[in-house]
């Protein structure tokens, strides 16, 4: 068993009622696959499980697909990369937002962005006809539209205590992003915003309101061991153990909750175990933690 391999995995459904007239759909919601050499072909199978199950009329990835840029290099883990491409983008229309692991690296990110990393992922998608989000509206059902953000080095790049480079959280570099962009949104469709990781200050919430959904992945959801999330689940907690930054008891780490009076929150929690960004004695626990993926069904307020 690979140390970041979850063994069991979950579909969990949630029902979203809209005032407005809305397609009777459903989306499926994945990510944080980070394809390596230490995640087995049992994944694939995960996911061609879910993607079977769900049935899904739309497909969402959330970024961190690959645990690093140059797994893109990789023979092995580029044809795992696209085997799993090709199962989403064979069921139904498939969109992609990256995150900082699929495109960063920890000694120079910027240029690892502007070089290589980002030519690659489009050649990929182009491939698997995935269609990259890189700050742009997808359409790919009338009256669903989708806007994926691609978080810069402004969201993902920080500095240690020692002052190297590192991956990191920024909600001002993102709430900085986000003002740069004037989202037209039109009030009669469903508008989603998609990106990878949850920076989510007052400000950016503020910023986002107008949309009738926000999904997000990144969590790994909070490495909460399986039995111990249905438990949560069932009290409506959404707090997690340990964040990514090894921060402990995360509030937003899975499931749906309102953020306004119009707006859900979604937060998907991956795939894989968070590996090593948690303390030795909680890494574990990513021998029980479901591989998850989320299905959103729309629903009318009028039951229509």
């Amino acid at each position: 068993m690979k140390l970041n391999e979850p063994t069991v995995l979950k579909v969990r459904e949630h029902v979203i009622n809209f005032s407005k007239k809305v397609p009777n759909i459903s989306v499926m919601v994945t990510g944080d696959w980070h394809i390596s050499p230490i995640i087995s072909e049992r994944q694939a199978e995960f996911l061609q499980e879910a993607v079977d199950v769900a049935n899904p009329d739309v497909i969402i990835l959330q970024g961190d697909m690959v645990d690093s840029p140059a797994e893109l290099q990789r023979e092995t883990s580029l044809e795992k990369l696209m085997h799993e491409l090709k199962i989403c983008s064979d069921k139904a229309p498939t969109m992609l937002v990256l995150g900082g692991h699929d495109y960063l690296t920890s000694t120079d990110p910027v240029e690892s962005l502007k070089k290589s990393s980002l030519p690659l992922w489009r050649k990929i998608c182009k491939k698997c006809k995935v269609k990259l989000l890189m700050n742009e509206s997808y359409e790919p059902i009338p009256g669903v539209v989708f806007y994926g953000l691609f978080q810069d080095e402004r969201c993902t790049v920080g500095l240690d205590k020692n002052g190297r480079k590192e991956h990191d959280g920024n909600a001002d570099g993102f709430l900085e992003q986000l003002n740069e962009i004037n989202f037209k949104l039109d009030t009669k469709k469903v508008n989603w915003f998609v990106s990878h990781a949850p920076l989510l200050s007052k400000e950016v919430i503020s910023k986002l309101s107008g949309f009738d959904v926000l999904s997000f992945g990144h969590t790994h959801g909070g490495i909460v061991p399986r039995g111990l999330d249905e438990v949560f689940e069932a009290l409506g907690i959404n707090i997690g153990l340990i964040s990514p930054k090894n921060e402990p008891l995360p509030p937003l780490s899975r499931g749906i909750k309102a953020v306004g009076d119009s707006t859900m929150l979604l937060i998907n929690p991956g795939m894989t175990g968070a590996q090593f960004c948690a303390p030795k004695p909680l890494q574990k626990l990513n021998f029980v933690k479901a591989a998850e993926v989320s299905v959103v069904k729309f629903g009318s307020r009028d039951g229509t």
